[in-house]
């Protein structure tokens, strides 16, 4: 009979008359097949045991649980790293998302602008393009991210797109956009556009190396973010061989104050991760006879020989523009002694002698990061005051937090390593969204202002904030790439009335800040002196 005639295809039913010879064969093919597993049990079970009793041990005793620690935290004084993929190789251009927040599409008249100018085409586009292309000659990969707190038309999105390469990438972020809860009746809180960037960068962190994010009127270049890689890789560089407690004197046997004045010798691994690199807002001083910077320098002396050579600003680096960029009121090579800094001035500040090691030597310290109850003593960074031997008279230093001293820098720029360990580790509450109790109140809505969110106060205050140490360097030539132009040009027309005490030249303040390092080298101690 043909197999295949054993079952009924209607009712799949086995013949009658085979089915005892049927029943026989499956029952020596089962005992076969059961003596077959039992062999390979019998064989198997001691090995298997062994595995299982192996397995159990490596994950009882934590050594799996080690492992995987090592591999993401490689070196717990680089939490930057954590759980975010290792660095591009470096024959790959470095990917740069430029954030520009914009909150008018045309000028309001206020803060001395012309009133219904059109700020998109005036400011924002030709700032853009300026920062782009300087960007792209760095060979860095960019895109750009707008942040509108207006509705972009078809037309004026094409001005912006003509603006840039072709190969740069454009996304936006309009004002009807900013409220996704369409049904929610909503107020509009404009000081808040500043903390939008925060969202697009969380969105993005791991799509780009590195993080532009400013005012539609700020000038940022390729230099800027090359020397801010450069100072914090040499920064990360010296946490790795830093110890974690100082070696080279006691914390118990110094007071507060004393360590505050220690302007010298060796850093911690807490000290050398609060530092960052700094920047300056600058403009160009257009009509001195109308708007003159200071006429009296104070008692501070202007040295600008450094090294035995008259050195001054570099402009170039903050504030040359092309020949297609320039306007009445954006010059195209303005002179170093056109520059001009309405945001801090000597009387405020203090520097600071990087360890014998470093590639840094004297760097300011600017002003914003309070101690006290902020910061623990330990990791307190000491400075030599300018007004250190009663240069100022009866005249207080200015208080760390008085924002007449701050200098607002109008944006900030990180790695993606940068940032997330501001996030992770260093600010109170996180740096990245959502914003929650208690270091922050209605998601971040409440009255922080712009300067908290995109001017940097959140990176350099201290109060519920990441308390960080802004550097920059005292070499001329770092100096110049630690200066960033606001190029509205307006602050001078804006703040006549205290145009003598505040308009100070960006040369004078490196002459001053190179005085006060000439007088802080010969209070060093004979093992610091060079």
């Amino acid at each position: 009979m043909n197999s295949n005639d054993r079952f009924d295809k209607n009712k799949s039913e086995v013949h009658a008359t085979d089915s005892p010879r049927l029943m026989k064969r499956n029952i020596f093919i089962l005992c076969i097949f059961v003596k077959l597993i039992i062999g390979i049990i019998v064989v198997a079970l001691p090995r298997l045991n062994s595995e299982f009793q192996r397995e159990d041990s490596y994950l009882s005793t934590g050594v799996l649980s080690e492992i995987v620690k090592a591999e993401i935290f490689k070196d717990a004084n680089k939490s930057t790293r954590r759980a975010i993929p290792k660095k591009k190789a470096k024959k790959d251009p470095l990917r740069v998302l430029y954030v520009i927040t914009s909150l008018a599409e045309y000028n309001t008249g206020r803060r001395s602008t012309d009133k219904g100018s059109d700020r998109l085409q005036d400011t924002l586009i030709p700032v853009m393009r300026e920062g782009v292309l300087s960007m792209r000659e760095m060979d860095y990969q960019v895109d750009v991210f707008l942040i509108c707190h207006w509705s972009m038309k078809t037309e004026r999105l094409k001005l912006v797109r003509q603006a840039l390469p072709s190969e740069v990438g454009l996304d936006y972020w309009e004002e009807d956009e900013n409220h996704p809860e369409k049904s929610l009746k909503i107020a509009p809180i404009t000081r808040a556009l500043a903390r939008q960037h925060r969202f697009v960068i969380k969105e993005k962190i791991l799509d780009y190396d590195f993080f532009v994010n400013f005012e539609d009127d700020m000038m940022v270049k390729g230099h800027h973010i090359q020397h801010h890689m450069i100072i914090s890789e040499e920064l990360l560089r010296l946490r790795d061989l830093a110890p974690e407690e100082p070696t080279d004197y006691s914390l118990k046997e110094n007071e507060r104050s004393m360590i505050e004045k220690r302007f010298y010798g060796q850093l911690t691994k807490n000290q050398l991760r609060r530092m960052m690199p700094g920047l300056m807002r600058v403009e160009v001083l257009l009509d001195e006879e109308k708007y003159p910077a200071q006429s009296s320098t104070g008692p501070i002396p202007v040295d600008l020989n450094f090294t035995y050579s008259i050195r001054q600003i570099n402009p170039e680096f903050c504030c040359f523009v092309k020949n297609e960029t320039t306007s009445p009121t954006l010059p195209m090579q303005p002179s170093a002694d056109k520059l001009m800094i309405w945001e801090t001035s000597i009387i405020a500040l203090g520097i600071h002698l990087m360890p014998k090691n470093s590639t840094l030597d004297w760097v300011l310290l600017q002003r914003g990061p309070s101690g006290g109850r902020y910061l623990d003593i330990k990791d307190v960074i000491g400075e030599y005051y300018s007004g250190q031997n009663n240069e100022f008279g009866g005249e207080a230093r200015p208080p760390s937090y008085k924002g007449r001293f701050i200098n607002n820098q109008g944006g900030w720029m990180a790695s993606r390593h940068e940032i997330w360990e501001w996030h992770d580790t260093i600010c109170p509450g996180g740096y990245l969204p959502p914003f929650y109790p208690p270091h922050f109140n209605l998601d971040g809505l409440d009255l922080r202002n712009v300067e908290y969110w995109s001017g940097g106060l959140h990176l350099f205050t201290s109060q519920n904030a990441c308390n960080l140490q802004r550097i920059v360097s005292l070499d001329p030539e770092g100096f110049s790439k630690h200066l960033i132009y606001h190029s509205s040009n307006n602050k001078q027309r804006q703040r006549t009335g205290q145009r003598e005490e505040r308009f100070v030249k960006a040369n004078t303040l490196l002459g001053q800040l190179n005085s006060v390092s000439k007088k802080a080298s010969k209070e060093l101690p004979q093992t610091e002196a060079s």
